[in-house]
């Protein structure tokens, strides 16, 4: 039931002031899995008695719930100095099991203070040498810390000293606090337009926010002077009389019983829609300087706390923390009680009871062990009409129509006696071409009595080899061969490998220049004839 929390602290005593969401000095009662706007203020008595807000303009807040020097129960914490950090220490470690987790560090660790464990002091073995541990929370459960503070300074002949001691973190914490906002908290509504029956009214509210200082009224070019809150409503109407001339004696102003006033158009104006609006100017206006933060109660931490309890309700402590100029100081402390909700997201409306089996029901629904049906003992489940075993689910094996073995999933997936058959029953060899279309044509996964091109959007790929020549060019001249590939069309893409031995000046090329036929040129570069004896070539041509 997400509420305002409005808390008036006296900061130097640390107690509640009366006001806001105190009442009789206790705290309300939370709820567990609900959001509150928690708003400060805080305050100091002076000398007359009297508080007085302090100025937060440069000061930070915390906000804590949880219990105060609670030990985690579980997991484990480091300890890291000179660059070496310790083996993981249990969080109900003995001084001795400290001791040997960082005494590669050159420390001694006794047990100080009068708890069980989470409380340790460590004591350099010289004197006058610095020690600084630095602390690792690592698993600690619940959500934790490793405080470190030092106990005593390295001098002569002393031992410097630092005491360890671990901490449960809060269960609910908030560090980020705003200004409140103080929009609404003095407003001017209209409450009726005037008509022949009605006088045109409006109301000024005035919210409990509200400190004091003064507000105007505005209407058309003219506007009252400042009025201080809270004065008569005589006193408003007079300062309209004076202020707004053109609805003297014109307006009625009565009090509306919360610091607020009714403002009627009577007279001259009443009866009337009056098309000027009245509004307000609250420039003036003090408000309460309230921080607020939001505290979520449903934090894992608010679980483990209740899982501890083993009650339905927990009461752990609300701390604040006020610092200021780089000094933080606690300024309140006090016992809050947080229930568990019934309702919660994903609560659905329950179901009718469904009802029980009879036991002739229940038999007649399970299926009994029998040599042809279910064989329990050995887990097989049987074939019925064969009386054979289809599924050794004992030893995850798939059986054929008499039992032989088809599938062994026991050590991922084996075929038995026969090879696999991507198609109907027809099986599948282990194709032998190292052509990867040719492979895939082998073992039917793409149609075969068509060519495939092996180039985006190419419609084919042919390939052939072809044996031609002596092949005669004179200096800088050209010669020319033609090869038929059935297929091939003008401007396909010819490639000419060609053979281990070439003749030494001439340059080979190949072009489609008609369907079906591809030309092999030779260009001779040099002066002197040359002559490109007999040998074999392949041409592959892509379809363009």
């Amino acid at each position: 039931m997400g509420a305002t929390l409005d808390l008036y602290i006296d900061a130097s005593t640390g107690a509640l002031v009366e006001g806001g969401s105190v009442v009789g000095g206790a705290l309300p009662t939370l709820t567990r899995n609900d959001s509150y706007t928690l708003r400060l203020r805080l305050l100091e008595k002076q000398t007359n008695g009297l508080f007085e807000d302090i100025d937060l303009t440069s000061a930070s807040l915390k906000a804590g719930i949880g219990t105060i020097e609670d030990e985690p129960s579980a997991g484990s914490f480091k300890l890291a100095i000179n660059g070496i950090t310790s083996s993981a220490i249990p969080f109900n470690a003995t001084a001795v099991c400290v001791y040997n987790a960082i005494s590669n560090n050159v420390s001694t660790v006794a047990l100080y203070g009068t708890e069980s464990f989470g409380s340790y002091l460590l004591t350099a073995t010289q004197p006058n040498t610095a020690m600084s541990f630095s602390p690792d929370a690592f698993t600690l459960f619940p959500t934790s810390s490793v405080l470190i503070n030092t106990r005593r300074n390295p001098v002569t002949s002393v031992e410097a000293q630092q005491v360890v001691k671990l901490v449960r973190n809060p269960i609910v914490y908030a560090d980020t606090f705003i200004t409140s906002p103080t929009a609404g908290e003095i407003a001017l509504p209209l409450l009726n337009n005037g008509t022949s029956a009605l006088n045109e009214t409006y109301e000024l509210n005035v919210g409990p926010r509200v400190l004091g200082g003064s507000f105007a009224l505005v209407f058309g070019s003219n506007a009252t002077t400042a009025i201080p809150l809270f004065s008569t409503a005589a006193s408003v109407q007079a300062a309209i009389s004076v202020g707004i001339n053109t609805v003297s004696r014109s307006v009625s102003v009565q009090d509306n019983g919360k610091s607020g006033y009714i403002i009627s158009f009577v007279g001259a104006l009443g009866l009337t829609n009056i098309t000027t609006d009245l509004t307000l100017d609250p420039s003036g206006v003090q408000f309460i300087p309230f921080k607020q933060t939001t505290l979520t109660i449903n934090t894992a931490e608010v679980e483990d706390a209740f899982a501890d309890s083993g009650e339905d309700t927990i009461t752990p402590t609300l701390e604040i923390e006020l610092t200021q100029d780089g000094t933080p100081k606690t300024v309140f402390q006090g016992a809050v009680t947080i229930r568990k909700d019934l309702i919660t997201a994903g609560s659905t409306v329950p179901g009718a009871r469904d009802s029980y089996y009879t036991k002739s029901e229940t038999d007649a629904l399970f299926v009994e062990d029998s040599s042809d049906n279910v064989d329990a003992t050995n887990r097989v489940l049987i074939d019925f009409s064969g009386g054979a075993a289809s599924y050794d689910y004992g030893n995850r094996q798939l059986a054929g129509t008499s039992s032989q073995l088809i599938i062994d999933h026991s050590a991922g997936l084996a075929h038995a006696n026969v090879p696999l058959g991507f198609y109907g029953t027809t099986i599948t060899a282990q194709p032998a071409n190292i052509n990867v279309v040719s492979g895939l044509i082998n073992v039917g996964l793409i149609a075969t009595g068509t060519t495939y091109g092996v180039l985006p959007q190419s419609p084919r790929t042919l390939t052939t080899v072809t044996f031609f020549g002596p092949v005669t060019v004179g200096g800088n001249d050209v010669n020319s061969t033609t090869v038929s590939i059935v297929g091939v069309q003008p401007n396909d893409v010819c490639l000419l490998g060609l053979p281990a031995q070439i003749t030494e000046g001439i340059t080979f090329f190949s072009h489609c220049v008609t369907a079906g036929q591809v030309h092999v040129d030779m260009l001779n570069v040099t002066n002197s004839q040359k002559i490109q004896t007999a040998t074999t070539y392949r041409i592959t041509v892509i379809g363009y």
